[in-house]
């Protein structure tokens, strides 16, 4: 018994470690590059793309972060953009639903192409289904609460 609580706390603590190397570097970077010209110019470039799946250029960092580097690294700039720059509860829904499937796409992709798998059916494929699904879940929520305004009496109905 021993024994195993030697090798749980020893693993548990060099997990920790293994972390903290890899996320603290990866937040002190985004931080140095984000005043930057060039860190503006890849999110203007980043909103082009994403504008297509209904995000604004003020949503563009942030789901940049959790593209590149997944919600448990890009997490807190997550939320510390949503609220420095106050994005709205739908920017928000809209880049959940998107990142819930290709947060990451980096380390993913790695690893799956690495398995074997086609770079194709894991970067093409998973990126227009993250774009599909993002676009028909925005379009179903603004019926649900554009019926929701029509049964309290604020629609044109109404």
């Amino acid at each position: 018994m021993t024994e195993f609580l030697h090798t749980f706390v020893g693993g548990s603590f060099d997990l920790l470690l293994r972390v903290f190397l890899i996320v603290v570097p990866i937040m002190v970077v985004l931080e140095l590059f984000e005043g930057t010209r060039a860190f503006r110019a890849v999110v203007r470039a980043w909103a082009r793309v994403v504008r297509h799946v209904g995000l604004d250029e003020r949503s563009a960092a942030p789901t940049l972060i959790g593209f590149l580097f997944g919600l448990a690294y890009g997490g807190g700039v997550i939320v510390r953009e949503v609220r420095r720059h106050d994005i709205s509860r739908r920017q928000v829904f809209i880049m959940s639903v998107f990142l819930s499937m290709v947060h990451a796409i980096v380390e993913d992709s790695l690893i799956f192409i690495a398995l074997g798998a086609s770079i194709f059916w894991v970067l093409v494929y998973r990126i227009v289904w993250a774009a599909l699904v993002t676009l028909a879940l925005t379009a179903l929520a603004g019926l649900w609460v554009e019926r929701a305004r029509r049964r309290r009496g604020g629609g044109l109905d109404g």
